[in-house]
C-alpha cells in the first residue's frame, strides 16, 4: 500500500516539472512481459539517465537516448537483455515504451487510473 501511494505521488510529482516536455518523457513506469505479468520498474530521469528494478535480472541504472519514437539503452541493465524498442505518447500525454529484448516483449506505462 505505501509502495503504490509512493508511486502515485512520485508520477504526480514528475508528471508537474517543466521537463516534462523532453522526450522520452522522465517518470516511473511499471513494467509487464508479454503476457501481462510484472516485469520491473523502469524509473526514467530528466536527463535520460534511469534505474531499472526487478525481481527477474539484476537491478542497475543506465542511460537512455531516443531519435524520434526509436528508443536505444547503450549501457546498464536493458542493454544487457538486447533491449531494442519504441516509445509512443498519446494525446493525454501518456508515454508506453514497448521494448523487444533476448528475454521477450516488455511494455512500460506509466500507471493510470482514469476512473
Amino acid at each position: 500500500m505505501l509502495r503504490k501511494a509512493l508511486l502515485i505521488v512520485t508520477a504526480f510529482f514528475v508528471l508537474t516539472l517543466p521537463s516534462l516536455a523532453q522526450f522520452p518523457p522522465p517518470g516511473i513506469y511499471v513494467c509487464s512481459d508479454g503476457s501481462g505479468n510484472p516485469f520491473s520498474m523502469l524509473s526514467l530521469f530528466v536527463a535520460g539517465d534511469y534505474d531499472f528494478v526487478s525481481e527477474i535480472i539484476p537491478r542497475g541504472q543506465g542511460q537512455l537516448v531516443s531519435s524520434g519514437s526509436s528508443v536505444n539503452a547503450p549501457n546498464g541493465p536493458l542493454a544487457d537483455i538486447d533491449r531494442v524498442g519504441s516509445c509512443i505518447t498519446d494525446d493525454y500525454g501518456d508515454t508506453v515504451f514497448d521494448f523487444q529484448t533476448s528475454m521477450g516483449t516488455i511494455k512500460c506505462a506509466l500507471p493510470l487510473d482514469r476512473n
